[in-house]
Order: structure tokens, then sequence, then C-alpha cells
């Protein structure tokens, strides 16, 4: 499958969406904004860069019911495939939020007229960055802007938009496939067998986008150690991740360079942490009756370890810092050491969340097979047999308790309870299964 593509046609699971899109380019009721709503890693992106080849396109193509879609081949679809066309800019947060300022470019930039395609095209991502200032400024924008210009903006769900920004679009939602249906999608697109597809779904906690980049490795599935060694093993491969990200940030030329870069652990994923991580959870959830000091000792390691690795990658900005300050007012520097704290300071409270949220997934399996549902449904399929023991041995009572527990857990996290506190209190009372 190819992954820079800006067709609909190879934008998977997603073809309501697509469907949409393309007609409202088929029957000319093309909106001026567009709002892609939709959970983590379910396609937006590259849906708004289909979706902006094929009005750019210059030999767009009819597909199965005279659905348009864009060729992908011409020079229009090749520059936005490798992000290089003028009339279609795409907004990220500076640091953690999309400031006034870059929405005030972006109405300088909608007032011109398009280079060489017929629109002008801007997409937001994420859109619920925008803080109010910006959001009420985008929303002037929205009213003035001439009809060349399409808006695309990307948000989890259209609640996180402002309702007079929200009333001016057209709503695009995508949805959240199940694990059946991204399983047979690995199979059918990307040729794994139904063993690799499997793994490659439970890796990626049920999300598509990353199965989907995960098909094309296919990590190996992680020996079964045990909770004595899933621990360590969990802690070392967090410190595997800060220093891959450190040589990532090394690369970086300039204060905005390192900018985009240290937003990047926030998006995107470490391939060797996902495996470990999962089999952390599967042993802590599987294990037998946990030694009594070791929810507090393992809660103190693991924030430890989390701080410690969030502090190495902000380290590792020190050098272009220090260059930074010669050639930078004191302002500049100020604003970019707090939005570099805001970026990688919360990647301690991320991965912690996502092992959660990993945990929580065996759980919800368990209780979907007490409570005698198809197995299809189940996220871990690969580890089916120790589903049905977990189901069997905690119960649907118990499951519902621990699930409770965990999206509490969850809710304080977000709130930013303790992180430590957290982890020891779940820990301790999870417990392992009874021996």
């Amino acid at each position: 499958m190819p992954t820079n593509s800006v067709c609909f046609k190879d934008l998977l699971l997603q073809q309501t969406a697509t469907r949409q899109l393309a007609s409202s380019v088929a029957n000319g009721r093309i909106a001026q904004t567009y709002l892609f709503a939709g959970s983590e890693s379910v396609g937006r992106m590259p849906a708004a860069r289909a979706f902006a080849a094929l009005l750019q396109c210059e030999s767009p193509l009819s597909g199965d019911e005279h659905a348009l879609d864009a060729c992908g081949s011409c020079e229009s679809c090749r520059r936005i495939a490798n992000g290089s066309h003028p009339d279609v800019s795409v907004v990220t947060p500076d640091g953690t939020e999309i400031r006034i300022d870059q929405v005030r470019a972006l109405q300088e930039n909608a007032a011109l007229k398009p280079g060489t395609g017929r629109w002008l095209i801007f997409i937001l991502d994420p859109a619920d960055r925008l803080n109010q200032s910006s959001a009420n400024s985008l929303l002037k924008i929205l009213e003035e802007a001439p009809s060349h210009v399409v808006f695309i903006l990307l948000a989890r769900e259209t609640g996180a938009v402002l309702p007079t920004v929200l009333s001016r679009s057209e709503i695009v939602r995508f949805a959240s496939p199940s694990p059946a249906e991204i399983r047979a999608a690995l199979v059918e697109h990307y040729a794994l067998s139904e063993a690799d597809a499997a793994r490659c779904c439970a890796l990626s906690g049920g999300r598509p986008g990353q199965a989907f980049v995960l098909a094309q490795t296919v990590p190996a599935d992680f020996p079964q150690p045990g909770l004595k060694s899933s621990h360590a093993e969990f802690l070392i491969a967090l410190e595997q991740a800060s220093r891959h990200w450190q040589e990532v940030f090394a690369t970086a030329r300039s204060l905005e360079e390192a900018l985009r870069f240290a937003a990047r652990p926030g998006r995107e994923f470490f391939i060797p942490l996902l495996a470990v991580r999962r089999e952390f959870c599967r042993s802590l959830a599987m294990t037998a009756g946990l030694p009594a000091a070791f929810p507090m000792l393992f809660a103190d390691m693991l924030i430890d370890r989390l701080d410690s690795a969030a502090r190495a990658m902000q380290k590792s900005f020190d050098s272009l810092l220090v260059d930074a300050r010669k050639a930078y007012p004191a302002a500049v520097i100020k604003e970019f050491e707090g939005n570099l704290d805001s970026l990688l300071g919360g990647w301690p409270a991320l991965q912690l969340e996502e092992t959660l949220l990993c945990l929580l997934n065996w759980y919800s399996d368990a209780l979907k097979t007490a409570s005698g549902a198809d197995e299809t449904l189940l996220l871990n399929l690969d580890h089916k047999e120790d589903i049905i023991t977990l189901a069997e041995i905690d119960g649907i009572a118990l499951l519902r308790a621990r699930i409770e527990l965990l999206e509490n857990s969850v809710g304080l996290l977000r709130r930013h309870v303790q992180p430590v506190l957290i982890v020891e209190n779940l820990i301790t009372q999870i417990g392992g299964l009874e021996p």
C-alpha cells in the first residue's frame, strides 16, 4: 500500500467519508469550510490531503458509482503528496496551540489568488488546538474569505470547535473501525497473515492508522517472560524511546524546526515500546497475586523513569539554545523554552495514559468474553487463551469494577493528580489474578 497516496481509493475503512467528499466535488457543491471529525489515527489527515488533491487535480478520475478521485500522478498531485504544493497549506500548533499570529498569517495568505491551482486550501491540524483568540480570528476569516478559499479543520469531535465555526462547516464524520475490520484490511491490503494482522491490530490499540504503519514492519511477537522481567523491560523501553527522540532532536537546525520535532513524540509512536508495554500490561493482568511491595516500588520507578526520560529529551536542545541566545531576543528564547516545556513536559503523562489504556483493553476484552461476545470483537485476539483465563477467573462483576477503576484513573491523570499515587493505587487494587 502506498504511504503517501493522495487518492481516496487508498484510504482504507472510510468509504462513507470519502464518498461524501467526492460527491461534493462531482456535484459542484464545494463548501468553504469542512470539519473532519473522528478519533485519533482514523485517516483524517490522509483524507484532507486526498480531498485537496482532488480539488487541485489536473485530470481527476471517475471511480466506482461515478465518484471522483485524484489521479495521483499529475504535477499537482505529486506536489501535494510531497507537501510542496504552493496553494495547499497545513497549519499546526506553534508549541501547544494554534496561535493568533498564525491565523493572522493565514488571513493574509487567504487574501491572495491561487498560484498554480484552482483553490487556496488551508488545513488546520488539529483545529481543537485553536485558543479562544485564534478561534475568534479564524471565524472572522471564514466570514470574509474569497470563494476560491477552502478550509479543512481536523478535530476529534465537533464539540471541540466553537459553535459559530461549527455552524459554518460541513461536517465529515470519520468512523472508528472495529478490530475485525482493521484485521481484515491488514490481510487484504497488506497481505499479512491472520496472526500478523492480529498482532498489528492489537499493538496499535485499535487505531487503524498505527496498525497500517506497523503492517509495513510487522514487529515480532514479544516473548512472555512474566511480570518479573516485563516490568524491567518496560522501563528500559521508555529510556530507549527517549534516546530515539533525542537523536531526532539533534538534527534540528532552528528553533522553529526544534518545536516541530518536539511535537512529534506526542503524535507519533516508538514501535519497540508498543510490544514491551503490551506485554507488561498482559503480565500485570495475568499475574497471580502481586508482592505487597510491588505497587509502591514500581510506581516510584516508573514515574522517575518517565520524568528522567522527559528531562533528557529537553536537555538535548541545550546546544541549540546556546547558539539561539546569541541570535534571538530574550523574549523569543523564553517563549521557546515555555513551548518546549509544554510539549515534552506532557510526554510522561501521555506514556502513562497509553499504559492505562493498554491495560484497559485487556480487561475490556475479558469482559466481552465473559459476556459471551463474538471473539472477532476482541482487540487482543492473538492472546485469546489469556483473555479466556482472565474472564473465567475474574468474572463479570470484578472485570467491570476494574474497568471503572482504570477509566477513573485516566480521568484523574488528565486532571493532573499526582501520577505516582494513581499508579500505586491502581496496581494495589488490581493485585493480579487470585492465586
